[in-house]
């Protein structure tokens, strides 16, 4: 009984060290659990050299290949926990976009979706993909919709995920708030980054203390650059509007109610252009489904894709 108790003691203080080290060590805590949930997905990341600079991305599965597209000031690890249910029938790519995640950030480069578009297209040379799905949310399916936009010939398919860059028939909090001259997706403290979670999900992801400040601090870290992408794709990139009845591929658009970003009126103004479109919006959830709800928005998903 006595070396019972010594063994579980120094177990616990084993547990209890490795506890203190891991708050100690927060990014290796983070690329932990990201490495578990990217196991699980069954995709790894990889990265590309093009023009000098390192692409970073997520790949997995095989057959017809699915390129994701996250929004702003996401990275690829929005689409890890969707990405799983793909896998094992798709050749799933998710890159870091340009000046997100782990991509380099360049100060005299404009973020601006024209520019971002040729960048994704060099990206897709650089792999070999020729044809493809291509799904995106928020700023991603905009520049989704400017890529099939410009070429029609590589795109399958197009999965607009609470996209920006159409106008709504109402007005989003994200809208008055930016004519008021504050941007809710900007981070300054800590504080900041669980308002600015429960500005962009209904329900937030959970997220264990040690990671939301170490993810907070990164966010601050990476205000200013933020900012600047943002200015640039605000002032330089035309909407997506115009272009949707011009759109070759087939479309689904998949929408949140409760989006505080962007208005879920937006929908039917796409509808209006798109008539074909399959469209399907999601109850009480936020503005990035994929993220909140990963189960159930994949299910849509592959429902569209198999009526294709």
């Amino acid at each position: 009984m006595k070396k019972f108790l010594i063994v579980v003691l120094v177990l616990a203080g084993l547990v209890a060290g490795a506890g203190l080290w891991l708050k100690a060590n927060p990014e290796t805590l983070l690329a932990l659990a990201r490495d578990a949930e990217r196991d699980q997905a069954g995709v790894v990341q990889k990265s590309v050299d093009i023009g000098g600079d390192a692409y970073p991305y997520l790949e997995g599965g095989s057959g017809p290949v699915i390129l994701m597209l996250h929004g702003f000031s996401g990275d690829k690890d929005n689409w890890t926990r969707f990405a799983k249910y793909f896998t094992g029938e798709y050749r799933v790519v998710i890159p870091d976009l340009p000046g997100f995640g782990e991509s380099a950030r360049h100060p005299d480069w404009s973020y601006d979706l024209l520019s971002q578009r040729e960048r994704l297209r060099a990206f897709a040379q650089a792999l070999n993909l020729d044809r493809f799905h291509v799904i995106g949310n928020s700023m991603g399916g905009h520049l989704a919709g400017l890529y099939a936009h410009a070429y029609p010939q590589q795109v399958l398919s197009i999965g607009f995920v609470d996209n920006a860059g159409v106008s709504a028939l109402e007005k989003s909090e994200m809208q008055v708030r930016l004519e008021k001259g504050e941007n809710p997706l900007l981070v300054d403290d800590a504080e900041d980054f669980d308002r600015m979670l429960n500005f962009v999900f209904v329900e937030p992801p959970p997220i264990p203390g040690v990671l939301k400040e170490y993810l907070a601090a990164k966010a601050v870290e990476h205000r200013d650059f933020n900012a600047k992408i943002f200015e640039d794709y605000r002032g330089k990139t035309p909407l997506l509007e115009p272009l949707l009845p011009e759109l070759k591929p087939p479309v689904m658009i998949l929408w949140g109610d409760t989006d505080r970003l962007i208005h879920v009126s937006t929908v039917t103004v796409m509808r209006a252009s798109l008539p074909d479109a399959q469209v399907v919006i999601m109850e009480d959830c936020g503005h990035s489904p994929m993220i909140e709800r990963p189960a159930e928005t994949a299910d849509h998903y592959r429902e569209f894709l198999a009526q294709l």
